[in-house]
């Protein structure tokens, strides 16, 4: 410090941080600013920051440019406040860009100023340049809580459903925009805090879609005060663990950890569950947790576990593990959640692995884990057609009616592999269960031309006029229904005499 600062300064000083370097017009400019008080008491009497506009124009035949200097707003941050000898003041401050403002150029600039005013010494300063671009361009943008207010308008609403309303809305938004609304963050807190327990419930839901991936330890300490409120609904307490789930990776993973551990089955399955839907696909404990979960003594746990293995399909010991489990586990809901989760590791060379697991489990007795191999064909590969050709006849042909309707309906996703039709015209023709044979005939037109579809359905109009066969050869259509043949027969259903048929008909001409 120079001798002039010595004697005027008295020690104080100030600096100043923006939260970040860019904003655009509209937008808010947030940061913050220390003051150190000077060797001696001191009084602040006003701590303001102002943001500085000068623009640069050179002038047809003059030397000098012509200089524009504009102060666009100033804002008082503090006043009137006692300064301790060398005590340390934070200040945070938020301001909006005025609307109209020029974005920077290379003869426009802008700088945020902050100044304290102290009599008796010089006064501290700082300042910072912003860069000012268009609202396309910021990557920064933060709209002020006052236009998110008004596009929101519920939320202060003194009606619960209307509130309850408006955070929903807002939830949604934060999937594309989350970064723009950060400013309604402090109000979604105070009403997780203050609202009834549906306001709090959707306030927290809104609220943890909005931080998520901009996890800040404030962020983490609100969630822990939440998590730790007496008698707190379960309802609410289930939105607690997608909170954490989704701030994991973020600070949040020892809660993860310590709900994983909890004594209620209900809380551990919906931590496995938010760490499957709701959580990072891959960050350091994540997959430690789902491998101590796949032992859990409750069988929903276990199953939602492997669900979560989802994100390691590239992992053969992972894989190798999944297929282990299904032949060890009793839970026919566990053995399902292997089905599922094998079905895409093909992608990563495990499709052997797949197909060995399918062949073996296509003869399980439990239901549950056939409809899942039914609901899997799809996943696999066209070039495994024989394999897939083996599994869907014995599962078309399964004792058990369920299994051969689970089979039936999932035709309509194999529309890469048309020579399965044979095993779905039989199926329409022989099975003994009418809602089989009629399932059937509404699935397997992804797999037919569609005059050869609109033709069949035709005659299968003509021999059986009933409700189930006219909602059949609706569903068909709908496969093809911008072709003209398939357009003419559903405009002919738009009259029939079951109403609903009629609507369906013409919901499906007019999409």
């Amino acid at each position: 410090m120079g001798m002039l600062d010595s004697m005027f300064g008295g020690g104080t000083k100030l600096t100043m941080t923006l939260d970040t370097p860019q904003a655009s017009a509209g937008g808010v400019v947030g940061g913050k600013i220390t003051l150190q008080g000077g060797k001696k008491p001191l009084k602040l009497t006003e701590l303001t920051v102002k943001l500085l506009f000068v623009s640069v124009h050179s002038r047809e035949g003059q030397s000098l440019p012509d200089i524009k200097t504009e102060i666009l707003l100033t804002q008082t941050v503090a006043a009137g406040e006692d300064l301790a000898p060398e005590a340390v003041k934070n200040f945070a401050f938020r301001f909006t860009v005025p609307h109209g403002t020029e974005t920077s150029a290379h003869n426009v600039s802008y700088t945020v100023m902050a100044a304290a005013d102290i009599p008796g010494v010089k006064d501290p300063s700082d300042s910072k340049e912003l860069k000012v671009v268009d609202a396309s361009d910021d990557e920064f943008r933060l709209l002020p809580i006052e236009e998110i207010f008004s596009r929101y308008a519920g939320l202060r609403s003194q009606q619960e459903h209307e509130v309850e309303e408006a955070l929903n809305d807002l939830f949604i938004a934060c999937y594309s925009e989350g970064s723009q609304l950060m400013e309604i963050e402090p109000y979604l807190s105070h009403l997780m805090a203050q609202g009834t327990i549906n306001v709090r419930r959707a306030a927290l839901t809104a609220w943890a879609n909005l931080v998520d991936n901009r996890v800040k330890p404030q962020h983490l300490q609100t969630l822990y005060a939440v998590a730790n409120v007496p008698g707190l609904d379960q309802a609410t307490f289930d939105q607690v663990i997608v909170a954490a789930c989704k701030f994991a990776e973020e600070g949040a993973y020892q809660l993860v950890q310590q709900l994983a551990q909890a004594g209620d089955a209900h809380i551990r399955r919906e931590v496995a569950s938010g760490l499957r839907f709701h959580s990072a696909d891959k960050f350091n404990g994540k997959r430690e947790l789902l491998i101590a979960l796949t032992q859990d003594p409750d069988p929903q746990v276990r199953a939602a576990a492997i669900g979560g293995f989802s994100s390691y399909r590239d992992d053969q010991q992972i894989m190798h593990g999944v297929a282990n489990q299904a032949d060890r586990d009793p839970s026919a809901e566990v053995q399902a959640a292997c089905m599922s989760t094998l079905a895409f590791a093909h992608h990563y060379g495990m499709g052997e692995l797949t197909l060995a697991v399918f062949d073996k489990h296509v003869a399980n007795p439990n239901r549950e884990v056939k409809k899942e191999i039914a609901s899997s064909l799809h996943c696999l590969p066209k070039e495994a057609f024989q394999r897939i050709w083996g599994l869907a006849s014995r599962l078309i042909a399964d004792q058990d009616e369920e299994v051969r309707r689970a089979m039936a309906f999932q035709f309509c996703n194999l529309e890469e592999l048309p020579q399965l039709l044979p095993l779905a015209q039989q199926a329409a023709q022989q099975d003994p269960s009418a809602e089989v044979r009629y399932e059937c005939i509404g699935s397997m037109a992804v797999m037919m031309r569609p005059e050869q579809a609109a033709q069949l359905y035709g005659q299968l109009l003509t021999q059986d006029g009933s409700s189930d066969m006219a909602w059949a050869v609706l569903n068909g259509l709908r496969r093809h229904a911008e072709h003209p043949a398939a357009k003419k027969m559903l405009t002919q259903l738009t009259q029939s005499h079951y109403e609903g048929v009629a609507d369906a008909a013409r919901d499906a001409l007019t999409r």
